[in-house]
């Protein structure tokens, strides 16, 4: 007796769904591995010979711009251009001037930490004084009365009844005479 065709039909049917479950799903070849790892393997040699970026030069601001600006600003972010970087510092008032002309010497130091002219330009923003902020800095420096300033200064002020108002007088007046021009 032959074989029906619908009995060939329903095994190769069968033979060709046992080869699908098999096979399917399976790859035909490796996926491409997460970008995550490629980055790393790209950024880690360029980090180490280029520095950490905002967050090495955060680490290293006091050494950067000085004890004296370390206290007063900080830096935000770069600005990306065609010709260079811009470090973008923050800083109160006056500061922002004083910085702007210290910037060439400011964009020395931080291009030896981040690598050969990784920025070209600084930009200050100019904030608001924090309270504390210029806590131990003095602006003029000053130096004792001679006795004799002393005693001229208590003469001056022996007619000044009012205590608190002698007491402001006389340091203005201390502050007058001492400070250096």
């Amino acid at each position: 007796m032959q074989p029906d065709n619908s009995d060939k039909s329903r095994r190769d049917k069968a033979v060709i769904n046992a080869w699908l479950k098999q096979s399917r799903g399976q790859r035909a070849y490796r996926a491409t591995p997460p970008a995550g790892r490629a980055v790393a393997k790209i950024m880690k040699p360029l980090s180490a010979k280029f520095g950490a970026g905002k967050s090495g030069l955060t680490e290293h601001w006091e050494d950067i711009v000085g004890p004296r600006f370390a206290r007063i600003s900080t830096p935000l972010r770069f600005l990306g251009g065609r010709e260079g970087r811009t470090l973008l510092i923050a800083a109160p008032g006056p500061a922002a001037a004083l910085i702007t002309a210290a910037g060439s010497a400011i964009i020395d130091r931080a291009n030896g930490y981040l690598g050969p002219d990784y920025i070209r330009h600084i930009k200050v923003q100019q904030t608001r004084m924090r309270d504390g902020q210029l806590a131990g800095a003095k602006a003029n420096r000053t130096q004792d009365l001679t006795p004799r300033q002393s005693e001229e200064l208590q003469l001056s002020l022996e007619n000044v009844t009012n205590p608190e108002l002698r007491s402001a007088l006389e340091k203005l007046g201390r502050q007058a005479l001492t400070r250096k021009n």
